[in-house]
């Protein structure tokens, strides 16, 4: 029905001016950048322009709310992602999504890249934790894949601060270029972030690293800090250089002839369980490096019990290949039995899990022109031989493989065992999950670095640390949130509806979808679609949080 009176123009019209904007979980977001003062940290590295409407640490805001967001926007459509929010509450009163334009990010990132974004992001951290609870630091690096060719002249790459090249690809994507980012956490939460070029290995980074930074971080969070590092850390030139500064943690690789030797060799009698369910323990002294070191060796009954029916698959299909080979090669013939012997050998050499157990060797004459059929008597003839091979497991090589199994080194150089016994230091090295854990969040196909279209390399290395800082955002909140319900002996349902001290902040986002702000005109009114479960969550986050989505 359309309206006909001037009461229905009139309600019309009045319907009219309302409208709403989606909070969501955005609010929280927005309120752990207030708690640790994230716009005015960043003002206070980079300076404020008194002519531009939105400083560089605002921006930087919102881009942790788009990040946060889990939209998948690229940056040249941030003002339509920000059009569906309350900026005037999210982020300061006066502010439009207009504000928010092409212009102001890319003076922004431009500046985070001429201010240091890795001390900038150390700076941020420091502030933000006041203190880090856990005792050592995690170190690992990852590869950003990217679309576009990335090219410079042999003199420009002097002027970039990274290249984005091709190298080992950790995505399994060697065809596309990438940039590499080294991630450095304290239990859940990032103190260092930066940005490498594509090509950057594991093996010199983190000796580079730990000697630029290691300093500045062991001063923010203690000298008694312990670096954690996987294998790829391990080398004479790295343990020479670092270890009289620092103390480690690392894996050592397989691959080292000493760590064969004592994988092999180790004493089953010798090894002690521990409080670590399912894994034991046995400890000895070595040098590798120059460097004096503890080798903490671990049993692990679940790895030995994975990698033994790896190894039995594995053995299978290989007795599988070598019945074909002894088949094939009962059917070659060759002119000389020394031929033959040497051919069995060859194809030998190429089974892992199996020998030659016996031959039998048959012989037989041949035309010499190589016709067909059975020589006569007086007819020219060749011998030709042809061996039937049997075979079997090679036992020896198989039990010493399986002597292996569920077996690895961690070392490291602190050899009181009353300062680090040998228990905290398999603990901290399964850690390691911290770091792998970030990089999961970062890499996410609905983060931010999904849509790293940028084309300006200083902008890539500065938008990886607006990625650590979301990266930090919510690993505050998670950590907030934890902490209150263990406190308050309080759980929230999980996925499937069973109660939990532990819940991901991703899946708490996932509650708050759904939350909107209703507008009377420009006026701010109602968070509509609030239920009891957002006012638990909210009040155990604090006040502050209640405020954010009370009635307006």
């Amino acid at each position: 029905m359309y309206p006909n009176t001037q009461a229905d123009a009139g309600e019309t019209a009045s319907l009219a001016e309302y409208s709403s904007k989606s909070m969501g979980h955005l609010g929280i977001v927005a309120q752990v950048c207030r708690e640790i003062d994230l716009a005015g940290e960043i003002d206070r590295i980079v300076g404020v322009d008194p002519r531009q409407k939105v400083t560089c640490g605002e921006a930087v805001v919102a881009m942790v709310l788009n990040a946060l967001g889990f939209v998948d926007r690229p940056l040249y459509l941030f003002p339509e992602f920000m059009a569906t929010k309350p900026v005037e509450l999210l982020i300061r009163g006066g502010l439009k999504a207009d504000d928010f334009n092409d212009d102001v990010l890319g003076r922004t990132l431009d500046k985070l890249c001429e201010n240091g974004p890795e001390s900038a992001f150390m700076r941020i951290t420091a502030n933000a934790y006041n203190a880090c609870s856990g005792r050592f630091l995690h170190g690992d690096t990852s590869s950003i894949n990217l679309q576009g060719e990335y090219t410079h002249e042999e003199g420009d790459l002097d002027a970039v601060p990274i290249e984005i090249t091709y190298g080992l690809s950790k995505d399994g994507r060697p065809d596309l270029k990438q940039f590499v980012i080294s991630l450095v956490m304290s239990d859940s939460l990032p103190v260092f972030i930066q940005a490498l070029s594509g090509n950057t290995s594991d093996k010199n980074h983190f000796r580079e690293m730990v000697k630029e930074y290691g300093q500045s971080l062991q001063e923010k969070w203690g000298e008694d800090k312990i670096w954690v590092w996987d294998s790829a850390v391990y080398s004479e030139q790295n343990l020479e250089e670092i270890s009289d500064d620092y103390t480690w943690i690392t894996r050592v690789p397989e691959t080292l002839s000493e760590a064969k030797e004592v994988l092999e060799n180790s004493d089953t009698e010798k090894r002690h369980s521990t409080a670590l369910n399912g894994y034991r323990l046995f400890s000895t002294e070595v040098e590798y490096g120059s460097v004096k070191q503890r080798w903490v060796v671990v049993f692990s009954e679940k790895a030995f019990a994975r990698e033994t029916k790896t190894l039995e698959r594995k053995i299978k299909k290989e007795k599988e290949q070598v019945e074909k080979d002894v088949w094939h090669f009962f059917n070659q013939e060759f002119h000389s039995l020394e031929d033959a012997q040497k051919a069995a050998q060859e194809m030998e050499k190429g089974w892992t899990y199996h020998k030659i157990s016996a031959t039998e060797v048959r012989m037989k004459k041949k035309k010499k022109d190589g016709s067909r059929g059975r020589p006569r008597k007086d007819e020219p003839t060749l011998t030709i031989y042809r061996i039937k091979v049997e075979f079997g497991e090679d036992r020896s090589v198989i039990e010493k493989k399986t002597l292996k199994k569920g077996k690895f080194i961690v070392a490291t150089n602190e050899l009181d065992s009353e300062k680090l016994s040998d228990e905290e230091a398999l603990t901290a090295y399964k850690e390691q999950q911290y770091a792998e854990r970030g990089f999961r969040f970062l890499k996410d196909p609905l983060f931010f670095a999904n849509s790293m279209f940028l084309k300006n390399e200083g902008r890539i290395v500065a938008m990886v640390m607006v990625m650590g800082l979301a990266l930090v955002v919510y690993s505050l909140a998670e950590k907030k949130l934890r902490e209150a319900l263990e406190s308050e002996n309080e759980t929230i349902p999980d996925q499937k509806k069973k109660p939990t001290k532990k819940p991901t902040m991703r899946r708490v986002f996932q509650v708050f979808e759904g939350i909107t702000l209703l507008y009377a005109g420009s006026k701010m009114g109602k968070v509509l679609n609030l239920r009891p479960i957002h006012g638990k969550i909210l009040a155990l986050l604090g006040s502050e949080y209640e405020r954010m989505y009370c009635t307006c």
